[in-house]
């Protein structure tokens, strides 16, 4: 009984989900490397055809970043980063040092965010997505970019845990329904997704051109097999019934004796 038990510590220990703050940096090594950036690269392609011309002042990006500033497409004035830590950002830019989970931000301040697997890789992507939606404004945008279950690399998920152990497949695997259900709780209309990135996470560099056959004819069909996907979703927060007092006239009467007395009442302008 003592061995059973020691064997399913060990096996949760390799399952479990690793906290954000202690794999950042290995993260963020591995989007250099030469799927990790070619995922990426193909991330900030989609960004730039669909989503730069997106209004407003202030930006937020959530998750993995790489090695240039995933923020480059877009222009919006006020653009910043929130890392679990400061020391995995090597280029210039606003960073933000907090928990995906609770943003030192005040509600409705955000006017487009974007959430590039963070949810895959936290404790709580309930949580994660909640305090997003948060500090998304009214009629803001939310991106989302997260691995694709049937995508090469949620299916090779498993085995390259089991076998390598490498942190860049610790993730949660996240179906499209269910990010939609979230959303949908949190008053977050979805408009659009795109899938991206069809290559095997295996081999060399050579393995992840964006110009491949493979690549072309994926994008060309629209294929929902992936190594991820892309949610584009709106803030919709109703009107509600306004609670605005009108100056009333007081009732006009006709001369005393007269059979008839006007009670209408009209509100000034």
């Amino acid at each position: 009984m003592r061995k059973i038990r020691q064997l399913l510590a060990n096996l949760y220990q390799k399952y479990r989900v690793i906290s954000p703050d202690s794999r950042s940096l290995a993260l963020q090594n591995w989007s250099g490397k030469s799927f990790g950036n070619y995922l990426l690269r193909s991330e900030k392609k989609l960004l730039a055809q669909n989503c730069a011309h997106l209004a407003g002042y202030r930006m937020m990006h959530i998750g993995l970043i790489g090695d240039s500033c995933a923020l480059e497409p877009f222009n919006q004035l006020h653009q910043f980063y929130i890392r679990p830590s400061g020391n995995d950002c090597a280029f210039d830019c606003s960073v933000v040092v907090a928990a995906n989970e609770d943003l030192p931000l005040p509600s409705d301040v955000v006017d487009v965010a974007i959430v590039q697997h963070a949810l895959e890789y936290s404790t709580s992507p309930q949580s994660v997505l909640a305090e997003t939606a948060r500090v998304l404004a009214p009629g803001g945008h939310m991106i989302l970019c997260i691995f694709n279950p049937i995508g090469p690399m949620g299916l090779l998920k498993w085995p390259m845990r089991w076998v390598t152990g490498r942190l860049e497949y610790d993730f949660f695997n996240l179906r499209k329904g269910r990010v939609y259900d979230w959303l949908s709780l949190l008053n977050c209309e979805v408009i659009g997704v795109e899938d991206g990135a069809y290559n095997l996470p295996l081999g060399g560099a050579r393995s992840f051109r964006h110009n491949s056959g493979w690549q072309k004819i994926n994008e060309k069909i629209g294929s929902p097999w992936g190594n991820f996907y892309m949610i584009h979703a709106v803030k919709r927060v109703a009107g509600g019934i306004s609670n605005r007092t009108g100056t009333w006239r007081p009732l006009t009467a006709k001369p005393y004796g007269s059979k008839r007395t006007n009670i209408n009442r009209s509100p000034q302008n």
